[in-house]
């Protein structure tokens, strides 16, 4: 089985759903991926001052294999919006002629690549890890985003969702829908890295701080407010953020906030060891938080972390022991009052393990390729 598998996320960036499933399938007898990267506009690599554009070819494995299309004669996805002969996707899909050709079935991680495979017969499963319109604030790519994603539903020969409020919308438009959520990545067990920030952390606690943390990217669905909440309640408490801030917020101008850059992800379980208490703080004024489902809090649980989480469809589904929700700051405010009280996930290491091989990528990938 030859999957030609397109991701909305770069091979070696942060390792997320696309990375582990495509690596999980990959390792499945008769199983064959390429995994495609987004190509990159010779207009974003000339502004960033890189060759990013340029195509790429990396081999893993005999049963995984990395491409990236070159971006040289190609402009922004959004100027599409107004491409009416599609010459903006001409280049791209000359270079992905052959690989469309021999595969056995086409995987879309986002209907950002929908046009690119539109015209072709074969077999399509759309991967809809998120809601992809919320997602971004062009837009130009909103518009896009929602015409190429109905078009997909209507076409795919199968559709998984991460979520129950994108499958039940999937399942509305397409009947061979599946819900196969998010999981623990199980390489972040091992806690025994040497990591400048653990260290940093572990220096904290050791002068009487109560450590709060969150790994992730931090973008405009993130609470900023109840993260200063937190610092404000308690003079020990502090909150660690780690990885990719694309708001225009300078968190270190806050005293009990500390800010660090994206790490290796081999470092990111020793991190999340040293959290007294781990946070999904993520707005709620937003009805479109219902669509996601936290792979932040599959982390959290498999390092047994008591978690403090915003309530959603998604965290209230998890009905899961050591994950406190709250609704709001004031609810939120109660369970720090109470904070030396909150209780672990699991009580011994029987019950981690277990929740560990039912929630891990393995197993995401094997009820996959029982679908296809």
């Amino acid at each position: 089985m030859k999957i030609l598998y397109f991701s909305p996320i770069y091979w070696d960036d942060l390792k997320q759903r696309p990375q582990h499933l495509a690596e999980e399938l990959a390792m499945i007898p008769g199983v064959h991926i390429t995994f495609v990267e987004p190509s990159i506009s010779i207009l974003n690599s000339i502004a960033r001052q890189n060759s990013d554009y340029k195509q790429r070819e990396q081999t893993i494995n005999d049963s995984l294999q990395i491409f990236r299309p070159s971006g040289s004669l190609r402009l922004p996805r959004s100027f599409e919006s107004i491409d009416i002969f599609r010459m903006n996707q001409w280049f791209e899909k000359r270079q992905l002629k052959d690989l469309v050709s021999n595969a056995d079935i086409i995987w879309l991680g986002s209907p950002v690549f929908y046009p690119l495979i539109k015209q072709n017969k074969k077999k399509i499963v759309f991967d809809r890890m998120d809601d992809y319109v919320f997602l971004t604030n062009n837009v130009l790519m909103k518009k896009l985003l929602k015409k190429w994603e109905l078009e997909l539903l209507a076409k795919a020969d199968l559709v998984i969702s991460t979520s129950n409020d994108l499958h039940k919308h999937s399942l509305s438009l397409n009947k061979q829908s599946y819900l196969v959520k998010n999981a623990v990545d199980t390489a972040i067990l091992n806690i025994n890295v040497n990591s400048l920030v653990a260290s940093d952390l572990r220096r904290l606690k050791h002068e009487g701080y109560h450590i709060f943390g969150y790994v992730g990217a931090i973008d405009h669905w993130f609470d900023v407010e109840a993260v200063k909440a937190i610092t404000e309640f308690d003079e020990k408490f502090v909150v660690c953020l780690v990885g990719r801030n694309n708001l225009d917020y300078n968190f270190e101008q806050h005293s009990g906030i500390k800010y660090y850059s994206p790490v290796p992800k081999s470092e990111i379980g020793a991190i999340i060891d040293v959290f007294d208490v781990c946070l999904y703080p993520f707005l709620r004024n937003s009805d479109r938080i219902d669509t996601i489902n936290p792979v932040k809090v599959y982390e959290y649980l498999s390092l047994n972390k008591v978690t403090l989480a915003v309530q959603s469809e998604e965290t209230k589904l998890l009905d899961q022991k050591g994950v406190y929700l709250y609704r709001s700051l004031e609810e939120m405010r109660e369970y720090l009052a109470d904070i030396d009280t909150l209780q672990r996930p699991f009580y011994d290491q029987e019950q981690l393990e277990n929740f560990i091989v039912h929630n891990n990528w393995e197993a995401r990938a094997k009820t996959i390729m029982e679908q296809l």
